[in-house]
């Protein structure tokens, strides 16, 4: 097809990770001549344009549009297979937010209107199906084949035995150590694939040509890039900065709270470039610094010196990292420090830790799956990150389990009485997990 057009948004935070998890399901498959190349959600098309003379036209009306608009959240959860127009389909299912339901439609009535559309979800926007692309246009049996290695959602991994055991705890130590080494690739010969339940936020709008690039809208800037700015890494790097700023996960100023809070966060993994990649963190690989400098000031906004805070272990980790002590030195509060599985060096660190509020017991540790047997009160954790929300989201009200690693609670410490407050909100609720706490952003 010559001269067609598709209107897309890349994934941004998580595109690594999906890169990584679709180049593995490819080649254990052997389905690489069929891999997606370009993770991403499309928003309208292919299409042609009904007149080659309206090309402008096209990007002022998609600039008109997207200027009403910030960052796109959407939510990346489990597998997808279906049949396509050219071939079998296999790939990420997306659950859009409002945002990305209203620009998808908003684009299709303005676009429809002079383009002629190769994609009939355009003439049902309502109806759309979000999607991240696997591989596409495969033959007959293969997209079978290949969604046959997936496994459905778990709900519980770390869900004990009767014997009272610890075998599946062990196992998602594992899946994770697998995950960050091979991602996937041995994982393939042991068992089905996992499902994936990743968060991101589309944070440019690009317009393609045939197979090049036409244009890049940025969502937090609001203007169409230059042809040079699209590849900057320095361009990306202050659209990354906008949207930390944006979202809520870099502060500007204290934030103001009563006193005898306690406050909470594990996992900041200070000085660890991969945590940048492996947990799909707002920052660019290169400069592990800003994310040092953004984490210390969003806890220093949040912890006056004479707060109480339990942090609940990995504080830094890799060999350019600064040693513990000077990170401590630059962080606010009278801090407790709860061992994680890379905090050798911190002598004061206590294994675990017990605290009261507001009627509940709580036992503070950094993996869930250290916790006493038995214990019937609330299990504050971290050592998971967000790499398994569906069983370690922020809340599971149902496991009474909270995890207050750095991704999970929006880069800031979280307030014990906080958590305390949404959990008595939902003592006549319906006690659905709460996937991720982002700070509040006035």
């Amino acid at each position: 097809m010559d001269d067609t057009y598709l209107v897309e948004i890349r994934l941004a935070r998580t595109r690594w990770r999906v890169k990584i998890i679709t180049r593995a399901i490819a080649q254990t498959s052997g389905a690489e001549r069929y891999q997606e190349q370009h993770p991403h959600v499309t928003l309208y098309g292919p299409f042609t344009l009904d007149d080659p003379r309206r090309l402008q036209f096209l990007l002022d009306t998609i600039g008109m549009i997207a200027r009403t608009f910030g960052s796109i959240p959407f939510t990346i959860d489990g597998w997808e297979r279906r049949d396509g127009m050219h071939g079998g389909v296999v790939a990420f299912s997306v659950r859009p937010s409002p945002a990305l339901a209203e620009l998808t439609a908003t684009l299709a009535r303005a676009l429809s209107r002079f383009t002629v559309s190769l994609n009939g979800w355009d003439l049902q926007p309502d109806k759309k199906w979000f999607h991240v692309t696997i591989a596409n246009r495969l033959p007959p049996g293969k997209s079978e084949e290949i969604s046959s290695r997936f496994a459905a959602p778990e709900h519980d991994v770390l869900s004990r035995p009767a014997d009272g055991s610890n075998i599946t705890g062990l196992r998602t130590r594992i899946l994770a150590l697998v995950q960050r080494a091979g991602f996937l690739r041995r994982h393939h010969h042991g068992g089905p694939i996992q499902p994936v339940l990743l968060d991101d936020d589309g944070l440019r709008i690009t317009v393609m040509h045939n197979e090049e690039i036409l244009g890049e809208y940025d969502l937090l800037s609001h203007r169409w890039l230059k042809k040079e700015e699209i590849y900057d890494p320095r361009a990306w790097q202050q659209s990354m900065a906008l949207y930390r700023q944006c979202a809520g996960f870099e502060l500007s100023a204290p934030v103001v709270h009563g006193p005898d809070q306690i406050f909470l966060i594990a996992d900041l993994h200070l000085g660890h470039a991969n945590i940048i990649w492996y947990c799909s963190r707002p920052f660019v690989l290169s400069d592990v610094a800003e994310m040092d400098r953004v984490l210390i000031a969003n806890w220093n906004y949040c912890v006056a010196p004479p707060d109480q805070v339990f942090f609940l272990g990995d504080l830094r980790y890799g060999r350019d990292a600064r040693p513990e002590a000077e990170y401590r030195t630059l962080l606010n509060g009278n801090i407790t420090f709860v061992a994680g599985n890379h905090d050798g060096n911190i002598r004061t660190a206590v294994p675990s830790a017990l605290l009261a509020c507001d009627g509940q017991e709580f036992i503070l540790i950094h993996d869930p799956a250290d916790a006493p047997i038995g214990f019937s009160g609330w299990i504050i954790h971290g050592h998971h990150h967000n790499n398994d929300l569906r069983a370690f989201p922020f809340i599971n009200f149902a496991k009474k389990r909270i995890n207050v690693s750095a991704e999970v609670v929006g880069y800031c410490p979280v307030s014990l009485q906080e958590i305390c407050r949404i959990i008595r909100s939902q003592a006549i609720g319906s006690g659905k997990s709460l996937l991720l706490r982002h700070p509040v952003v006035d």
